[in-house]
């Protein structure tokens, strides 16, 4: 017999009377029912705005912290002529955010262009090279999107030049805070906005709403791929966000987006949250990975046609390119991995040369899903012989504190519990295996229980018909 791979959690229903008066109510089947109050819809108002969202109920952008101040400066720019670079991120939720605060702002008539960083030669957030590029090509003001927030160094360069920098983001604030002169962040400090876990897009979206003084609607396809793209939280406002941001992407109204969803063989006036997921949000990524992000703005906002076709077969042919890489990198990699060498390895360190930077995350989490154990995957640069890659991690395995300890091996190292980017000498890669070894042994590693899969519901094959598939699709 099979031994299971996970420790299965099977759902017992907390509230048995609830969920039976909400199955009366809303029609739903018990299994539904069950579902929704397992995951704390325990009220008919709860369960009401879950299952049929209203965009009367998105939150006003008022609540955001500093997003008055931010506002005023950046029409204070605008009334002036002054150039405002909008500073982006290289992922799809940065793409998105990028290109949402830039279509607002040309509707406004600012003297604006964006700029989104290299993956390979500036790294991620703002970085005192690009800025200074940047500001001697003329720029007055910066506005980050979807980063910001750890630039402590660039912001302090620009406010040297004499250029303030307005932040909107929505990653983890660090103890130090960048002097910005305007910081909108959904989880700022002190601020009582009602929901934290917007996206990149989400945050620029409400400073678009209110620089416009009226919503966007217009913008909400982009807020949906931006979304799901960067794996937030999917209720509350966001829910509301993607509900009609797919209604907006169905009716294909942007010229590359409806391209892009041609050659990824999407139905478009189906598309869903899977096709965001699986099909647009990685061919958005592909750029980043592989050339340049700034083709992904220009792909989502152009109005040329022709334009439009040409940039849609780029994109798609990098994602091609990405694929294939990936597939020969991980098969190599996995033949490391499962090695006799790595066997008795409770952490595994892989490196090898010629490894395309860009993807060696992606390389990572699937060899995790095949060995469960935390993973470094590295390309090794022949002629400075530095290993740089990332790393990824298991459930119980803090792989950022691990690696911290020896923190002064490594030449760069960032991250958290639960992926790291790194690099260090190649001669220093036994090191950090004794290290990952010896945090693996004081974490009790091998002692870990099993993954544990959540199980939504118990049904019966008497269960399964059509009536609970679309009642799924509602919880989607």
């Amino acid at each position: 017999m099979l031994e299971s791979q996970f420790n299965w959690k099977l759902p017992e229903v907390s509230e048995p009377d609830v969920a039976k008066k909400l199955q009366d109510q809303f029609k739903l089947t018990p299994t539904i029912s069950n579902i929704l109050v397992n995951r704390g819809y325990t009220s008919s108002e709860t369960v009401e705005k879950f299952l049929n969202p209203q965009i009367d109920d998105i939150y006003l952008p008022d609540a955001l912290h500093d997003i008055d101040k931010a506002v005023e400066r950046i029409r204070q720019s605008i009334e002036n002529g002054d150039k405002i670079t909008i500073y982006g991120d290289y992922d799809a939720d940065g793409i998105t955010s990028t290109s949402v605060m830039y279509e607002a702002l040309m509707t406004v008539g600012a003297n604006v262009s964006y700029y989104v960083p290299n993956r390979f030669t500036d790294g991620y957030g703002p970085n005192v090279d690009s800025f200074g590029r940047l500001i001697d090509s003329g720029t007055q003001l910066f506005v980050t999107v979807d980063n910001g927030v750890s630039g402590n160094e660039a912001i302090r360069f620009a406010n040297e030049h004499g250029v303030d920098v307005v932040v909107t983001d929505h990653h983890e604030l660090p103890e130090i805070l960048p002097d910005a002169f305007a910081i909108v962040h959904p989880r700022f400090p002190g601020t009582d906005y009602p929901f934290g876990d917007l996206s990149g897009v989400g945050v620029a979206f409400k400073v678009a709403w209110a620089l416009l003084e009226e919503f966007p609607s217009e913008l909400l396809d982009l807020v949906a791929i931006g979304e799901i793209a960067d794996l937030v939280s999917v209720t509350d406002e966001n829910r509301i966000l993607i509900t009609y941001g797919l209604k907006q992407l169905q009716q294909g109204m942007r010229p590359g987006l409806h391209e892009l969803v041609k050659l990824a063989g999407v139905n478009e006036q189906n598309l869903n949250e899977t096709n965001i997921g699986f099909a647009i949000a990685p061919r958005l990524n592909a750029l980043g990975r592989m050339d340049d992000a700034n083709l992904g703005v220009e792909l989502l906002t152009t109005l040329d046609d022709d334009r439009a076709v040409e940039l849609a077969a780029m994109v798609d042919q990098l994602n091609q390119q990405r694929q294939k890489i990936v597939a020969d990198i991980t098969k190599e990699a996995l033949e490391m991995a499962t090695a006799d060498y790595n066997l008795d390895h409770q952490t595994l360190v892989i490196a090898g040369q010629g490894w395309h930077e860009g993807v060696l995350g992606i390389v990572a989490s699937r060899i995790v899903e095949s060995t469960n154990k935390p993973t470094l995957v590295l390309n090794i640069d022949e002629e400075t012989n530095i290993a740089k890659g990332s790393g990824r991690s298991i459930e119980g395995f803090d792989l950022f504190s691990s690696i911290n300890v020896v923190r002064d091996i490594t030449t760069s190292f960032g991250g958290h519990q639960m992926a790291v980017g790194i690099s260090l000498k190649d001669t220093e890669l036994d090191n950090l295996q004794i290290a990952l070894e010896k945090a693996a042994d004081e974490a009790n590693l091998a002692g870990q229980p099993k993954r544990v899969l959540k199980v939504a519901a118990n049904v019966t094959p008497d269960d399964l018909n059509l009536e609970l598939f679309y009642q799924i699709e509602q919880l989607a």
